[in-house]
C-alpha cells in the first residue's frame, strides 16, 4: 500500500492544504514550529479528530463545514488477497456490467496497482468516488450495480461465497482496515512502550502498544531478526549494548523490555527498563521493529529531531535507505541535517500566515541548495561528539554507501564508528600549507569527541590527481589519507544489468526493452564520445577493464546513458542514486564490489589502528 496523494480540508489550521503529492521512500514535510507539520500527519491518522479549521470570520463550530480528508491510494491485488484473510472481513466486490467472476478473481488478484480515490471525515468510514480501474468501477455506497461477487477468506484461500446483484461495494472498508493495520504513527510523546501483556504476537500494533511481545516472540522464533534490529539499535545509539525481555517482576503475564549499557548480559539489575530509557531509545526500537516485520508499510513519523539526536536520526535514515526503502516514509522535520542526509522522493515546504497553513512542493534540487546552506554553517558536531572513530569521506554518498557495503561485504560495524563527509572536499587540493592546516583541523575536531586520542581516517576520489600528488598528500596528512583506486564511486557502478534495471525501474515505458545488451552498447558508444576520452589506450569494448575503470567519469557517463536509453525521461545523480545501483550489485554480483569493499575494510582497520 502506498499513499499518492493527500488533500486536507478544514481541519485545524488547514482550510484547504491543496493536492500534496507523495512518492515512494522517504517524504519529507519540512517547515518551522508550528507552522502545521503536525497537523498535517495527524490528518492521516485512521482516526480524525472533529477539530475543524476556524478564523476570526468563521468559529462557530455550527458554521464550520465537516472536516474532509481526500485520499488516492495504491494497492496491489496480493496485499488485497492477503486483506482478506488477514481481516476475516466478507467483501462486497460490484461492477457495472456483467462478469465471469471465477475466471475474473484470480486476473484480480494479480493486478500490481489498483488506485482508490478515498474520502473521509471525522465519524465516517471511507468511501469512494467510482474509478474504472481495470475493468472495474468501484461506485459509492448506494449506486445500483447489475452484479457483484461476496468475497471471503476460509482456510487459507479467498473465494466466492456468492454471486448476484447488490447495491454497493465493500472493498473500501476493507482498505479502510489495511489503512488502521499497516499505517504506522510515531510521534515525541513518551508512551509507556516497555511493558505489555505476555503473548505470542507477529505483528507490531499501530501504536506500537505489544512492542514487549513482538520483541519476545522474535527473539524466541526468529532470532537472526531479533539480533540484527538489536545491531541497528546499536548503530543509532552508541550508548546502548543489547536488549532483552522479561517477565515483569511485579505485574503477573505482563512483558518487560530491558536495555543493557553493554554487549554482555550479566545481571538484571545492571540493565534499565525500556520505560525508563529516553524517549528516543523507546521510539527507535519501535521504528525498528515495523519496519523488519512487515513487508510493506507506511511509516508516518512527527518531527524526528524532537526524539532523537541529530548523529541518531543520520543513523537511523542510514539504515531506512540501505536496508528497508521498500516502505514508504512521511517525516516531518525543520533539521537541516535530516534535510540533507535523506534523499527524499518528495519535499513538501508547510507555512502558516495567520490562522492558515500552505503547503508548497519544493523541487527536488531545493535539497542540494539547503544541504549547502546547512554545509556554510560548518561541520555537524553532533555528529563528531557521538563517534569514537571517524572516517572522514568524500561526500553525503560515500558517507551512506560505505558502512551499507562494510556491513554487507565485511561485517559488522565496529561501534562507535562514524563514516562523515567533510565540509569541502576542495580544502584538501588547495596550497601545501593550507592542505596541513585542514588535516589538522579535523584531527582535532575529531579528538574532541573522546578523552583519548581518536585514531582518524581519510577517504578521497582519485579524480584526476596524479600519484605524485596523492603521495605528496598522503605525506602531508602523515598516512591518515587514502584514496579510492579508481576515480570515483560510481567507476564501481558501471554494470550493464544495473543501469538497465535502474532505468527501467524509473521509466515505465521502457519496461522490456532497455536490456542489458542496450545498455553496455550505448556504454561502449557514448564512451568513445571525445568529453570521455581518457589517456589511456583502451580498445573501446572491454567494460572491465581496470585501466579503464580508474579514470573514466562514470558518474557523467552513467547518466548520459541513463538519458539516452530513455529518451530523456530518466536521470541519473550520484547524490540521490548511486545506492540503488550499490543494492542491485550487492544481491545481485557482489563479486563486482570486491575491490570496493577490500579498500573500505582499509579505512575501517586504519580509522582503528592509526596505521
Amino acid at each position: 500500500m502506498r499513499l499518492l496523494k493527500a488533500q486536507v480540508t478544514g481541519f485545524q489550521s488547514f482550510a484547504d492544504s491543496g493536492e500534496i503529492n507523495l512518492g515512494p521512500g522517504i517524504n519529507l514535510i519540512v517547515g518551522q514550529n508550528n507552522s502545521g507539520k503536525s497537523a498535517l500527519l495527524r490528518a492521516l491518522l485512521a482516526e480524525i479528530p472533529d477539530d475543524r479549521h476556524r478564523s476570526p470570520e468563521r468559529y462557530e463550530t455550527y458554521r464550520l463545514p465537516a472536516v474532509r480528508i481526500n485520499l488516492r491510494i495504491e494497492v496491489s491485488g496480493v496485499e488485497l488477497h492477503d486483506a482478506i484473510l488477514r481481516s476475516g472481513m466478507e467483501v462486497q466486490l460490484s461492477t457495472r456490467d456483467e462478469r465471469d467472476w471465477p475466471a475474473f478473481l484470480p486476473i484480480f488478484f494479480s493486478i500490481p496497482s489498483i488506485i482508490f480515490n478515498l474520502h473521509r471525515s471525522h465519524g465516517n468510514a471511507f468511501y469512494s468516488e467510482q474509478i474504472p480501474s481495470y475493468g472495474i468501477s468501484f461506485p459509492r455506497a448506494g449506486g445500483a450495480v447489475p452484479t457483484f461477487a461476496n468475497i471471503v477468506g476460509t482456510n487459507g484461500e479467498v473465494t466466492i461465497r456468492d454471486v448476484g446483484s447488490g447495491t454497493g461495494d465493500t472493498l473500501p472498508n476493507l482498505i479502510y482496515w489495511l489503512w488502521q493495520n499497516d499505517v504506522f504513527f510515531f510521534k515525541a510523546e513518551r508512551y509507556s512502550l516497555g511493558r505489555s501483556q505476555h503473548i505470542h504476537a507477529t505483528r507490531l500494533n499501530t501504536d506500537a502498544s505489544n512492542l514487549p511481545a513482538i520483541l519476545d516472540t522474535l527473539s524466541a522464533t526468529r532470532g537472526d531478526l531479533f539480533n540484527e534490529l538489536v545491531d541497528h539499535l546499536r548503530e543509532i545509539f552508541p550508548t546502548v549494548g543489547n536488549l532483552s525481555v522479561r517477565p515483569h517482576p511485579q505485574h503477573q503475564n505482563q512483558n518487560e523490555i530491558l536495555v543493557w549499557p553493554t554487549e554482555k548480559m550479566g545481571r538484571a539489575e545492571l540493565s534499565f527498563p525500556l520505560d525508563s530509557s529516553g524517549t528516543g531509545v523507546a521510539q527507535a526500537v519501535a521504528i525498528l521493529a515495523a519496519i523488519m516485520t512487515f513487508d510493506k508499510a507506511i511509516i508516518i513519523i512527527d518531527e524526528i529531531s524532537s526524539f532523537l539526536h541529530p548523529a541518531a536520526a543520520k543513523a537511523l535514515l542510514r539504515i531506512i535507505q540501505t536496508r528497508y526503502g521498500h516502505h514508504q516514509y512521511i517525516i516531518s522535520t525543520h533539521s537541516p541535517e535530516v534535510i540533507g542526509f535523506s534523499n527524499p522522493r518528495t519535499l513538501q515546504l508547510v507555512r502558516r500566515n495567520g490562522y492558515a497553513s500552505t503547503v508548497e512542493e519544493l523541487p527536488l534540487d531545493r535539497v542540494e541548495m539547503l544541504r549547502e546552506v546547512a554545509d556554510h554553517l560548518g561541520v555537524s558536531m553532533s555528529d563528531v561528539f557521538a563517534a569514537d572513530r571517524i572516517i572522514w569521506v568524500e561526500g553525503v554518498t560515500e558517507e551512506l554507501c560505505f558502512p551499507y557495503l562494510y556491513q554487507e561485504l565485511v561485517g559488522a560495524l565496529p561501534r562507535g564508528l562514524a563514516f562523515l563527509s567533510v565540509v569541502a572536499p576542495g580544502d584538501f587540493l588547495t596550497k601545501r600549507r593550507t592542505r596541513e592546516l585542514v588535516y589538522e583541523v579535523y584531527s582535532r575536531l575529531s579528538s574532541a569527541s573522546s578523552a583519548l586520542t581518536v585514531s582518524v581516517a581519510f577517504s578521497f576520489d582519485s579524480e584526476k590527481l596524479s600519484n605524485s600528488e596523492k603521495e605528496e598528500m598522503t605525506k602531508e596528512s602523515k598516512g591518515r589519507v587514502q584514496f579510492l583506486p579508481r576515480r570515483h564511486l560510481e567507476c564501481y557502478l558501471i554494470d550493464p544489468e544495473a543501469i538497465s534495471v535502474f532505468i527501467t525501474a524509473r521509466d515505465g515505458a521502457a519496461s522490456g526493452h532497455i536490456t542489458p545488451e542496450a545498455a553496455a552498447a550505448a556504454l561502449r558508444s557514448k564512451a568513445l564520445e571525445p568529453r570521455f576520452k581518457i589517456n589511456i589506450d583502451w580498445d573501446g569494448q572491454n567494460l572491465g577493464d581496470e585501466n579503464w575503470l580508474a579514470q573514466v567519469d562514470a558518474a557523467r557517463l552513467i547518466n548520459d546513458v541513463c538519458q539516452t536509453l530513455s529518451e530523456g525521461r530518466v536521470t541519473f545523480s550520484k547524490t540521490e542514486d548511486s545506492l540503488e545501483l550499490v543494492k542491485f550489485l550487492v544481491a545481485d554480483r557482489p563479486a563486482a564490489l570486491d575491490g570496493l569493499a577490500r579498500y573500505i575494510e582499509s579505512l575501517v582497520s586504519k580509522s582503528s589502528t592509526g596505521r
